[in-house]
């Protein structure tokens, strides 16, 4: 097995555990976000909004792809985000919804992200809610 499938299913359940000190294990001081340099400072800024959005977000890998330096991983979330999430009223309503995400790692950190939400999916749910 790839050593960079096991650091990211680390990095997930550090997520998960919102572990906020142990981030600088699995990320870069300098990473970019979405073509944005954000630093860690920045990314664990948006990731602890993220937990404060989503009291019960859990972050769940479906699909996981990994070769040397780069991972491919499509996220299923099942969640109730509070308020407006990704500019719809979701308004703690109960919705399921894919991220594809891209990570290229730099000496076993993660050093740029590429994100993908699945808003149509979300757009779908509260229209029939």
């Amino acid at each position: 097995m790839n050593p960079l499938d096991n650091i990211y299913r680390d990095y997930l359940e550090c997520l998960n555990r919102q572990a906020w000190d142990e981030l600088e294990n699995f990320v870069c001081d300098q990473v970019c976000y979405n073509s944005q340099e954000i630093g860690l400072a920045g990314y664990r800024s948006m990731l602890e909004q993220n937990f404060r959005d989503i009291p019960d977000l859990y972050f769940k890998a479906e699909l996981l792809v990994v070769n040397s330096s780069f991972v491919a991983c499509r996220l299923a979330f099942d969640c109730s985000p509070l308020g407006m999430f990704m500019e719809l009223p979701v308004n703690g309503r109960r919705v399921q919804f894919a991220e594809n995400v891209f990570y290229e790692f730099k000496d076993n950190k993660i050093r740029k992200v590429w994100s993908v939400i699945d808003k149509a999916s979300i757009e779908k749910q509260i229209s029939l809610g």
